[in-house]
């Protein structure tokens, strides 16, 4: 990867290259996020923006194709890489990037493309003899393409809150190894909510675990900030113990299971507001 960041900022052709091609393969437009990233947060807008319009390329041929996630990524991940460059706030730019979510899950019904494309995939599912059932309450049910379509689509803007906060992420990662080395550590580690915003989105948690409307729709996006202040202090924690990396990696995994997802956020909700990071380090002996 350190290479592949070195290419990129060996000129605008170099990164622009690189923009380019990971745009166009599938599931790779985190890369082509990540340059952009990169370029604006040491250069600045003026050599992001030309960076920015070779990646609009392919983003722009996927939205053709019926799907605009890839250009709407893109400017979610400018607008998060000028706040953080110049306010140098992950603070704001991880709530900039929730309301990015909120915002791409409410343009949906206007994303009619994209709504035909999965639509169609659904169908192509059904007619291949795909199983359309899932479990509730311990029994099997089956499942409608309709309320399969609903299920995927419910998840579209948490899908797209995640690759631009991946882009965000890697490009400040690139950042940091070529100009910085340890600065990202530092940043990650030391990554905090201001406990009034985390009040606020307490409550949003609270409604959208209720079924309050449309928040019920929001609980993953606005449970992001507690989660990553969560594993900013699991990082810490592990780093100051020389825990090793297999903690960490097991940190990650239980992010999946509902009920270690549920004490994350209560982590980080309780940091935000005692800074826990602060009271383990007084206790540790040189630190």
């Amino acid at each position: 990867m350190r290479g592949l960041a070195e290419y990129a900022m060996s000129g605008r052709l170099q990164a622009a290259t690189i923009a380019i091609l990971f745009g166009l393969i599938p599931g790779f437009g985190i890369i082509s996020g990540a340059v952009v990233a990169l370029v604006i947060l040491r250069r600045g807008i003026k050599d992001g923006a030309q960076i920015l319009l070779w990646a609009l390329l392919p983003a722009g041929l996927q939205w053709e194709l019926g799907d605009p996630g890839l250009v709407l990524m893109l400017l979610g991940v400018v607008a998060a890489s000028l706040v953080l460059r110049h306010g140098r706030s992950w603070q704001l730019a991880i709530l900039l990037i929730m309301v990015s979510g909120v915002l791409q899950q409410l343009s949906l019904p206007w994303q009619t493309g994209y709504l035909a494309k999965v639509q169609h995939a659904v169908s192509s599912l059904q007619s291949n003899g795909f199983p359309m059932q899932g479990v509730t309450d311990g029994k099997t049910v089956t499942i409608s393409p309709q309320q399969l379509m609903d299920t995927l689509l419910k998840y579209y803007g948490v899908s797209q809150m995640l690759l631009i906060l991946a882009s965000l992420l890697l490009g400040r990662y690139w950042q940091a190894h070529l100009y910085n080395p340890g600065g990202f550590r530092q940043e990650f580690h030391n990554l905090r909510f201001d406990w009034r915003l985390m009040v606020v989105l307490a409550g949003l948690t609270g409604a959208s675990a209720f079924g309050v409307a449309p928040l019920s729709d929001w609980l993953l996006i606005v449970c992001l900030a507690p989660i990553l202040e969560a594993l900013a202090v699991i990082h810490k924690v592990v780093a100051h113990r020389n825990m090793g990396t297999a903690w960490l990696v097991l940190a990650y995994m239980l992010l999946f299971m509902p009920f270690a997802a549920l004490v994350y956020v209560l982590l980080g909700f309780t940091d935000s507001l005692f800074d826990i990071r602060k009271r383990f380090a007084a206790d540790i002996p040189g630190s």
